[in-house]
């Protein structure tokens, strides 16, 4: 049997309002929007939080106890691995135990160079970040993982336990690498190679990367982004007294407008870049290509390649 079709009018029938919403449909399509609708909007979104900024107050720690916080997760790492874990290769070539010999090596000098202890040996080869540990990796893969991770422990708790004297030093400059720093800017680039290592590791083993708390995420996208102008001072691009605005988007990104001239004040910016927080930090330190960055560009996108590559600076 086939079923009556409602009445015209019938307050049952779901279509009974189909003209009068068709009409408001209509209305809505032909109406014009306000002239200042888009700046109403924007005025709203930046009432609510600033563009970039996160939602929630971010912690704010030191960079001394950013790089605390990136010895203890590597170090948690470390102590989980197995015989096999050890020998599996990373970058470089490295194993595992090759990789932890490196970093043993470089938190060594580390501590030389902030006067904590002498310095272990000569250093020949300072300004070459992977050519002066050679000699350490080679030891290390040639040692058991037992030998690797007690060495390491020892000099993550000699250093761990120097850290807090920093917090009245960190404006004071030291040469590192063959580069001036101010121990602020140093303890940032060791926590983005700790950083950097600590995923390489876990990659290498199948383990989870390990997250990034808010704050220490935002004190590596903040050095990431000052840092563009000795990336292109160093890759030879020629800014001109130029500036960018880079928005880094999720927990501990953010929006800068930079300078992209060396002791540069930040002008009108002729180009925007939009990106992961997470990921603008992989390719500073090298994990992932310029290429390969999910990225948004407005604006020139000449300069947006030399922007890009210009990020990798903190590479380990």
């Amino acid at each position: 049997m086939s079923a009556m079709a409602p009445a015209e009018g019938d307050p049952m029938d779901p279509l009974a309002d189909a003209p009068a919403a068709a009409e408001v449909l209509g209305l809505a399509v032909g109406a014009l929007p306000p002239a200042d609708l888009r700046a109403q909007v924007l005025a709203a979104a930046r009432s609510t939080r600033p563009p970039g900024r996160p939602a929630v107050p971010v912690e704010v720690i030191t960079a001394p106890e950013s790089f605390r916080r990136m010895l203890h997760d590597i170090s948690d790492l470390v102590a989980s691995l197995t015989d096999e874990d050890a020998t599996r290769l990373t970058v470089e070539g490295w194993t595992v135990t090759g990789l932890l010999g490196h970093l043993s090596a470089i938190e060594a000098h580390f501590g030389a160079v902030l006067g904590w202890w002498p310095e272990q040996g000569p250093i020949d080869e300072e300004h070459d970040h992977l050519g002066m540990t050679r000699s350490a990796v080679a030891a290390a893969q040639a040692s058991t993982l037992a030998e690797v991770r007690a060495a390491w422990a020892a000099i993550v708790e000699r250093v761990a336990e120097r850290l807090a004297s920093l917090e009245g030093r960190l404006g004071e400059r030291v040469r590192f690498h063959g580069f001036a720093f101010s121990i602020r800017s140093l303890l940032i680039a060791r926590a983005f190679e700790v950083w950097t290592h600590t995923e390489d590791i876990a990659k290498a083993i199948g383990r989870p990367l390990v997250a990034l708390d808010t704050a220490r995420l935002r004190l590596m996208t903040a050095a990431a982004v000052a840092a563009l102008p000795i990336g292109m001072l160093l890759t030879d691009r020629e800014p001109r007294g130029r500036s960018v605005r880079i928005v880094l988007e999720g927990d501990g990104g953010g929006s800068w407008v930079q300078s992209l001239y060396l002791g540069g004040v930040p002008s009108a910016p002729e180009l925007t870049l939009v990106a992961d927080a997470v990921e603008f930090c992989r390719v500073a330190a090298k994990r992932t290509s310029p290429n390969d960055l999910r990225c948004t560009v407005i604006g020139d996108a000449d300069l947006a390649a030399d922007v890009l590559a210009s990020v990798a600076v903190f590479a380990a």
